[in-house]
């Protein structure tokens, strides 16, 4: 009888991580999920399962990915990605709760929403009763228009953004490679007003897509710990709607309005037009899809 390598398939074992994760993400924790779960989105049985899980089993045809993309709700890219090996585990996660809806919430507004008159003593100020609309009021044109401030201090005029281009005006925001961590990255905040200091500390030779959106993100969050003059139109909001407002800041800067309206002109329209956006912005295909559905939305 012919031995099967063990795990000869590596990609689809990471494949197999990656849903198992997607599923315990979407349950928050309520559900235990088990790996016949995961053969589950297929169809398979114990034994497929385990081959599937051991990397006995080539997951790659694109019907399947596509199975796969519909039952989590995801961009079939994004497995495309993983089965390929372009990707690992880390990341591709990252891709997958990271951004949320491009309004782009870490939780959405709704189940916010829902929070909040389970508890809304949680968020209020004594003597300040504020309505979940004027506590959670995300304000995205004022967010674009920092995004915008921000875009003008490193006169950029082409595709991609550069991060160190981008950070030179805050001298207090700093990146650093360290191929000893032991995370895929870590996030050193410090101080407010005239001390906050941030430091992103990111693993591997080069700044990974989603590096470069944490980077961006980190931007905006330190901008509201200084009490920049930049942020000083938005409205003092709770942290869930400044995660929410640092992703729009995010993706507006990383892909600017002008920019993309720029560069769609220029692309072959009988190509994967995401892909090609993608890698002249330096971003990943999922945000880039999201951005563009944020754009075709709201024009900036």
């Amino acid at each position: 009888m012919k031995k099967v390598e063990a795990n000869r398939y590596p990609h689809s074992a990471t494949l197999f991580r990656f849903c198992k994760e997607a599923l315990e993400i979407r349950y928050e924790g309520n559900v235990k999920v088990i790996d016949q779960d995961v053969g589950a989105i297929l169809g398979y049985d114990p034994a497929d399962c385990s081959h599937w899980k051991k990397g006995k089993k080539n997951i790659r045809a694109l019907s399947t990915l596509r199975s796969i993309a519909d039952h989590l709700n995801l961009d079939e890219r994004l497995l495309i990605d993983i089965a390929s090996g372009k990707i690992g585990l880390e990341e591709a996660v990252f891709e997958y709760k990271g951004y949320g809806e491009f309004d782009m919430g870490g939780k959405s507004l709704e189940t916010l929403k829902k929070e909040f008159f389970k508890n809304p003593g949680r968020w209020q100020r004594e003597g300040d009763l504020r309505s979940f609309e004027e506590l959670f009021d995300v304000d995205r044109m004022k967010v674009v228009t920092v995004a915008e401030s921000v875009l003008e201090k490193g006169h950029f005029s082409e595709a991609p953004i550069y991060i160190p281009e981008l950070l030179q005006p805050f001298p207090h925001v700093s990146c650093e490679q360290q191929d000893s961590l032991d995370v895929p990255f870590r996030i050193e905040a410090s101080g407010s007003g005239s001390e906050a200091k941030t430091k992103i500390i990111f693993k591997g030779a080069e700044m990974r897509p989603f590096m470069r959106f944490v980077v961006a993100k980190e931007l905006y969050k330190y901008l509201c710990r200084s009490e920049s003059p930049m942020v000083s139109k938005l409205i003092p909001a709770p942290e869930e709607v400044i995660d929410i407002r640092a992703n729009i800041f995010a993706g507006c800067v990383l892909v600017p309005g002008h920019l993309l309206r720029k560069e769609v002109e220029r692309i072959d329209n009988s190509l994967d037009i995401v892909l090609q956006l993608a890698d002249t912005f330096w971003v990943s295909k999922s945000m880039m899809n999201r951005r563009l559905r944020d754009y075709l939305e709201h024009f900036n």
